[in-house]
């Protein structure tokens, strides 16, 4: 039981005594004090979680940024070329690491990475410890390379990367996108899967609240600029990770069986 010290006054002029006593905080009143301490825990609890993911978002939106200006860093020291596609440590993270330095600008702070062993090689740390999956402009490739050279391209085999003059729209081209956790894909690629990359490995809601399809994630575009697209607007109304008018207006494609 709690107490509290209660005085008054008793006399007049200079010869006021003080006159204290002790009274006691009763069971009732602290349960009361408990409970409002508790509503109002509750009702800032949201507020806190909502502006913690904000963050989060807009931590993953500056380190996405950041990788879309080390590519045309990049593609500027490469005679216009983003990196070729390629496997293992060839691969994108390695050829930019140069221009973006620091490693942690693969990592959203939303992600976790608890899925990976822990015995990973330190020269596969950059392949596996990332958030983010490169367009692997595949619709431009098939288009412009012949059956054989685009066999070799599928097979991780041609030499030469996507031109970055090649790309009409470059303010409504995605370069990167946040990949789904658990994903080891390293390149967007419309063809592999039941309906393609950019609807089974990206995933469109990583900073979501509530429903599924609430929230949205962050994407680099190909002119330098990043910005956060809600739920299903790097696909519809146009396919944002085409570069060729018809893969860019063409329906999205459904995994079979989804509901």
């Amino acid at each position: 039981m709690s107490v509290v010290k209660t005085c008054r006054g008793t006399g007049t002029g200079s010869k006021t005594l003080g006159i204290c006593r002790w009274r006691a905080f009763t069971l009732v009143e602290l349960l009361v004090v408990v409970a409002i301490l508790g509503i109002l825990a509750a009702l800032m609890m949201p507020a806190l979680s909502s502006a913690k993911a904000k963050a989060s978002s807009i931590s993953c939106l500056n380190r996405v940024r950041q990788l879309g200006l080390s590519l045309i860093l990049y593609s500027d020291d490469f005679e216009g070329q983003y990196p070729p596609r390629r496997q293992s440590t060839n691969t994108w993270p390695y050829r930019l690491q140069p221009y973006y330095r620091d490693a942690k600008m693969l990592e959203c702070t939303s992600d976790s990475f608890s899925w990976l062993l822990p015995m990973i090689a330190p020269d596969m740390k950059l392949m596996l410890r990332r958030s983010f999956v490169i367009n692997g402009f595949n619709d431009w490739f098939q288009s412009d390379l012949t059956a054989s050279n685009y066999q070799a391209f599928l097979a991780w085999q041609w030499p030469q990367g996507m031109k970055a003059a090649a790309i009409p729209n470059p303010t409504e081209t995605i370069v990167f996108g946040e990949k789904r956790k658990g994903s080891y894909h390293v390149h967007m690629d419309f063809s592999q899967g039941q309906a393609g990359n950019d609807v089974e490995e990206i995933d469109q809601a990583r900073h979501a609240s509530g429903a599924n399809k609430a929230g949205g994630s962050n994407f680099a575009f190909a002119d330098g600029s990043a910005r956060f697209l809600k739920f299903g607007r790097s696909t519809t109304p146009e396919n944002l990770w085409a570069v060729r008018d018809e893969w860019r207006r063409a329906p999205v494609r459904q995994v079979i069986g989804a509901p």
